[in-house]
């Protein structure tokens, strides 16, 4: 019965602590304009990279949220791009 508490205990934990750094459209966009910039290849890219990707994101991106993490979708011109955002972090699934 112990062993059982300790693992509903850390289940609990680690769920909490999921919905607590569940990432926002917010959190989202700027770290889509971070992997932009870093994409550049030179100055003037990343200065108007950075200045039109996030207007360009917050128009093309949707998001549904499941409390202890959210999946965003980019809507490009001939497809869409998932990404995960949990615990702070964002990683692609497709």
């Amino acid at each position: 019965m112990q062993k059982f508490l300790i693992v509903l205990v850390v289940i609990f934990v680690i769920l909490l602590s999921a919905a607590v750094t569940n990432p926002s459209r917010e959190e989202f966009i700027n770290w889509g304009v971070v992997e932009i910039r870093s994409q550049a290849e030179n100055d003037i890219e990343r200065i108007f990279g950075g200045a039109v990707a996030a207007p360009m994101l917050e128009l093309q991106t949707e998001l549904d949220d499941y409390v202890f993490f959210t999946i965003f979708t980019l809507e490009k011109s001939d497809s869409e791009v998932k990404y995960l955002g949990i615990f702070n972090s964002f990683f692609a699934l497709d």
